[in-house]
């Protein structure tokens, strides 16, 4: 999966997955669907910070160690059109809206104590989403092109980061690619570089053993390799529950 903190957890295809016409009331009713999407995950947010600190254990961990799981990309996308019917409903005070707006209302507060009740996902060394990497060129043989790149952030014990976006370039003929993953976070002991010609594939695995942080990866003059695609980042290693506590009396 990848952490809360790589950015929203839904995207515009998971409300439309939901709510089909989610994409047409947003054109028809001028909604900025990025920006619903923005305040949900800000209120996400806030709630889970106080689910941490009201948890025992829960302390020790902040936003940044949650990790994206199915049940939190749902409730992220319940309350998405939540906020997004309710905008629509108070636009025009359109009543068509209403009924939509209450049921995702509805439907986000039992997804979201379902989530409590099942487990927040935690890691214990969280390694946030790269920023796009550093490219450049320096002097070599190589043959004129567009490369498209990614990076991860590695641990000492393998893990993997969610891949950056995607940085292109387009390389003159003679200059070699040159490739830079800046903005290492402390969980960081290494990185790894995907590089692809073409924009529509998965860019696949330059190099064999993780880069060193601070190291400059140069294509080669044999050009971009076949190797593994980027992964999805971190998994949960443990969940945080809530647990209602019946006292006698």
């Amino acid at each position: 999966m990848a952490l809360f903190v790589d950015g929203n957890p839904s995207q515009i295809f998971d409300l439309a997955n939901y709510e089909s016409a989610i994409v047409e009331v947003a054109a028809t009713e001028g909604l900025d669907l990025t920006a619903k999407m923005n305040v949900a995950a800000t209120e996400v947010g806030l709630e889970l910070r106080h689910f941490l600190v009201q948890s025992p254990g829960g302390q020790q961990f902040t936003l940044g160690h949650v990790a994206l799981t199915d049940g939190l990309m749902q409730w992220h996308t319940l309350l998405a059109l939540t906020a997004a019917y309710r905008d629509a409903h108070f636009q025009q005070l359109n009543d068509r809206y209403k009924p939509k707006w209450k049921e995702y209302e509805r439907l986000a507060q039992v997804s979201r104590q379902l989530l409590m009740e099942a487990g927040v996902g935690l890691v214990f060394n969280p390694l946030p989403k790269p920023v796009q990497p550093l490219l450049g060129q320096l002097a070599g043989t190589q043959a004129a092109g567009t490369y498209y790149v990614r990076v991860e952030w590695i641990d000492a014990k393998g893990a993997a980061s969610s891949p950056s976006d995607t940085a292109g370039i387009i390389a003159q003929e003679g200059p070699a690619l040159t490739v830079r993953a800046i903005g290492a976070p402390p969980t960081a002991t290494g990185w790894h570089v995907y590089a692809g010609r073409l924009l529509d594939d998965q860019p696949q695995r330059q190099n064999n053993a993780p880069l060193a942080l601070g190291a400059i990866w140069t294509l080669p003059s044999t050009g971009v390799v076949e190797g593994p695609i980027p992964g999805t980042g971190q998994t949960a290693e443990r969940y945080l529950r809530h647990i209602n506590v019946l006292h006698r009396g």
